[in-house]
């Protein structure tokens, strides 16, 4: 026996996918309410409240709901002009969930049209509802006319829907959001945003606004695809948006100046990176040490916690954060510092060109003060004998240096693994040269 309603739409009983766009769905109006009506056969009582953008749990109760309808349409009843050339006797059990949500987006357009539609869409991209289509549609005019104007302010309209009736310019949205926290360097810089950034904030909460304010400070954009609904919480930096909500009230000092700074390097940092591979060690094991160290600079009471400039790199955040794993949080059992066995010292490979092999931790943290790049990260390795680290430098009147890397191949082997200047900025054809003089050595 063929159960009263399955669920299950891709199994072999399933019918094929209806590939007509004119399925025989409307709005009707009546004095008890909305109905959604299929064929002139079946009608289903539908809340103002429901989105635009049915789920797979709403289609499905929504087809329930119709199948489970005893409405009979009254002999007076006429068939509706735009449904002439439609097919109205379709077999409702037979649709699958997708033709039904094409049913209703088709019914919402007979009923408001594809401009307003588009509209509703635009200005409330996120949850919109039945309720909200039908307050786009009684300011249709004006709220077009301000979304050409400004197509990427367009979600910020729905911020105070009360201003609509006489919302002749955008000055009246501005000023309303200047007076709940918004600055007017924050105003210029949104109106050159695309549309899928604005449209993923809730512009309803000061926090938020406070969090914009950042952007537009720091002059640097933010990947929209890291923020969710609650902005703060970042992919990879969930504690830090605890800390930032938890601490609404000082997200203009310079505590939460320095986690957005902090994130901001970071993301572009993954954002440059190549590979599904590389991304995800950022995220997992390096991401991590940088959310401790924000969070301990931001609670600390000692005001010794470093501040994040505008001329720090990524790589000097790996550093600060090493230094601080390492030093500062003593995580080494109170020792002064660590040692490993070297592997050819120091020395001069002619008279221009000298190296310094870093055996010890001080010595990774000071080759990564002086370098910028993240160096004692490596220590783990470096203990464990399968890489060495040296300082090559060149004299003269331009002098050179970089930070070189010989990785372990086999019992007694070595390459070149890395050799990287300041900043991790590349290095001449000279220290190449001089690394390559230096690999012999170390053989």
């Amino acid at each position: 026996m063929r159960p009263f309603f399955d669920f299950d739409l891709t199994t072999e009983n399933s019918t094929t996918r209806v590939a007509s766009s004119r399925l025989p769905a409307r709005f009707v109006s009546t004095r008890s309410g909305l109905f959604f009506e299929w064929g002139l056969t079946h009608r289903a009582k539908v809340s103002e409240t429901a989105g635009l953008v049915l789920s797979d749990q709403a289609a499905w109760e929504l087809k329930r709901a119709l199948l489970q309808s005893t409405w009979v349409a009254p002999p007076s009843l006429r068939k509706p002009t735009d449904f002439r050339s439609v097919c109205i006797d379709l077999e409702l059990n037979e649709l699958q969930l997708g033709d039904l949500k094409r049913a209703w987006w088709a019914a919402l357009r007979r009923r408001h049209g594809r401009r307003c539609l588009s509209l509703c869409l635009r200005i409330l991209p996120k949850q919109a509802t039945l309720v909200d289509l039908n307050q786009v549609a009684a300011h249709q005019v004006i709220l077009a006319a301000r979304v050409a104007e400004n197509p990427a302010l367009a979600p910020l309209l729905a911020n105070d829907r009360g201003m609509w009736n006489g919302l002749e310019n955008w000055r009246l949205v501005k000023n309303r959001f200047l007076a709940v926290g918004l600055s007017a360097a924050s105003w210029r810089w949104l109106a050159r945003q695309p549309v899928a950034y604005i449209a993923k904030v809730d512009w309803s909460a000061l926090s938020h606004l406070s969090w914009v304010n950042f952007h537009a400070a720091l002059g640097r954009r933010l990947p929209i695809d890291w923020v969710d609904p609650q902005t703060a919480a970042l992919k990879g930096f969930s504690g830090l948006g605890s800390w930032l909500r938890r601490h609404a009230d000082r997200l203009q000092g310079a505590e939460a100046l320095n986690v957005l700074r902090g994130v901001r390097l970071a993301l572009e940092r993954r954002q440059q990176s190549v590979g599904r591979a590389h991304k995800q060690e950022l995220e997992t094991e390096e991401f991590p040490l940088i959310t401790d160290w924000l969070l301990a600079s931001a609670a600390s009471v000692k005001g010794r916690a470093a501040r994040i400039s505008r001329q720090w790199t990524y790589d000097t955040l790996m550093a600060r954060q090493a230094h601080w794993h390492l030093v500062e949080l003593d995580l080494d059992g109170g020792r002064p510092d660590v040692f490993w066995p070297e592997v050819l010292g120091m020395g001069s490979l002619n008279a221009k060109t000298d190296y310094f092999e870093l055996t010890s931790l001080n010595a990774l943290l000071n080759e990564a003060k002086k370098m910028h790049h993240c160096v004692p990260s490596y220590i783990d390795r470096c203990m464990a004998g399968d890489v060495c680290i040296f300082h090559l430098q060149i004299k003269g009147s331009h002098p050179q240096r970089a930070t070189l890397e010989f990785q372990r191949t086999g019992a007694r082997g070595w390459s070149i693994s890395q050799l990287k200047g300041p900043c991790n900025s590349p290095v001449s054809a000279q220290l190449w040269a001089a690394a390559h003089e230096l690999l012999v050595r170390v053989h």
